[in-house]
């Protein structure tokens, strides 16, 4: 469904910051609870609400109708106060999905879809549970794209994930014992085979004690776990993206653009726009728990840039009980999963008062209060819930 026409381009962004015109936002119904192995389970999600995480176990009712509540007026409000054309998917019955073993959600589009310039990509899950996601909510939209390019004349692409056929090894060897097939076997040392160690070619060079809830076994990535800046691409290895989706995210993007991989220091890893945030040009806000300065110098993109630590911890922040629905997959740093409007416009969740006068009057910026706290409950917030098709030059 589109809710406004006001743009020619269908697909063009190569940053997190430009005007934006054109924006997918999600949607929440039919939301379940991701199923995927205990040992995945234990290493993204907070240990409270563990026991949630089961075959075909919807999020409570009230929280998935008010998130859909939320994300109808985030809508309104970019097509209404700013004039940009909006795009939502497909309602799915997310039970029904993946041949009745159960899929996740809709309204988290920033994990599989990706616009690169006039490219768009899809992830390559790691999650059993959101094979199909794309093809299920977001297909008539991808062929909108491609219907609105070919009239107007214009090269795009559309790269759409590899299908998995067969078995999926990305946990082989990774499982609990109770967990393993007949058919699970050792490996020649007979021992467990462990997943990608931090200290891999390609990942941290600071040495864990632990690595990976996935191996390397076949290209996987989340397209929430890269941010562009340009012709840069930064991103991360996580517990959902490996070695091999970074080769893959390189091979399919064309000409100029390049991946680069940021080393950080989350051993809960899973997508990166809660651990930088860039502003604008030239200015970004990270985690200073999760990533060092030194280690974002490193990279050439940011060599002239403001880089700012949020300079208190959220986690450390008190809060009343009953002040909103449980984050049943997210730490109190979901306060840096905001979206960009443009260069001086930025949208954060209401209740992020002592955030919101941080960015008005450290940065000049016009911040946005919407109500999300739902929509945070069921994964995500602004970031998260969107993927930006068009933004404007600078």
């Amino acid at each position: 469904m589109v809710l406004k026409k006001n743009t020619t381009t269908p697909i063009s962004a190569s940053n997190e910051y430009s005007p934006l015109r054109a924006l997918i936002i999600g949607r929440a119904a039919h939301s379940l609870f991701p199923s995927e192995p205990p040992h995945m389970i234990r290493a993204t999600m907070p240990t409270l609400h563990h026991p949630a995480f089961r075959p075909r176990h919807p999020f409570p009712a009230d929280i998935v109708a008010k998130a859909d509540q939320e994300l109808d007026n985030f809508a309104r409000v970019m097509t209404e106060r700013f004039g940009i054309k909006v795009y939502r998917p497909r309602e799915v019955d997310w039970a029904k999905a993946n041949e009745g073993k159960g899929g996740y959600t809709g309204a988290m589009p920033r994990d599989g879809l990706m616009v690169v310039g006039k490219t768009v990509v899809e992830a390559c899950f790691a999650w059993g549970c959101r094979r199909g996601e794309i093809e299920l909510a977001y297909t008539d939209i991808l062929e909108h794209i491609m219907s609105e390019a070919r009239k107007a004349g214009e090269s795009v692409r559309v790269c759409r994930a590899p299908k998995i056929v067969g078995t999926n090894t990305l946990y082989d060897g990774l499982l609990d014992e109770s967990e393993h097939k007949p058919e699970d076997t050792p490996t020649s040392s007979g021992t467990k085979q462990n997943g990608i160690p931090r200290d891999s070619p390609i990942g941290s060079k600071q040495e864990t004690k632990y690595s990976w809830a996935i191996n390397n076994s076949r290209p996987a990535f989340d397209c929430a776990d890269f941010m562009r800046f340009g012709t840069v691409l930064i991103g991360q290895l996580s517990h959902v993206t490996n070695p091999k989706g970074v080769d893959y995210l390189r091979a399919v993007l064309p000409s100029p653009y390049t991946v680069e991989i940021l080393n950080t220091t989350d051993d809960h890893a899973m997508h990166i726009d809660a651990t930088i945030l860039p502003l604008r040009r030239g200015t970004l806000v990270y985690c200073p728990l999760r990533v060092t300065e030194e280690e974002l110098r490193r990279h050439e993109v940011f060599k002239d840039w403001d880089l700012r630590p949020l300079p208190w911890n959220p986690e450390e922040e008190e809060e009343e009980e009953d002040e909103g629905p449980p984050r049943y997959m997210c730490s109190k740093w979901l306060v840096l999963n905001a979206m960009s409007v443009d260069e001086q416009t930025i949208v954060v969740e209401e209740r992020q008062e002592r955030f919101a006068k941080w960015l008005e009057e450290e940065f000049g910026m016009e911040v946005v209060r919407l109500p999300f706290v739902h929509v945070n409950s069921l994964g995500g917030s602004f970031h998260c819930a969107t993927v930006d098709l068009v933004r404007g030059e600078l």
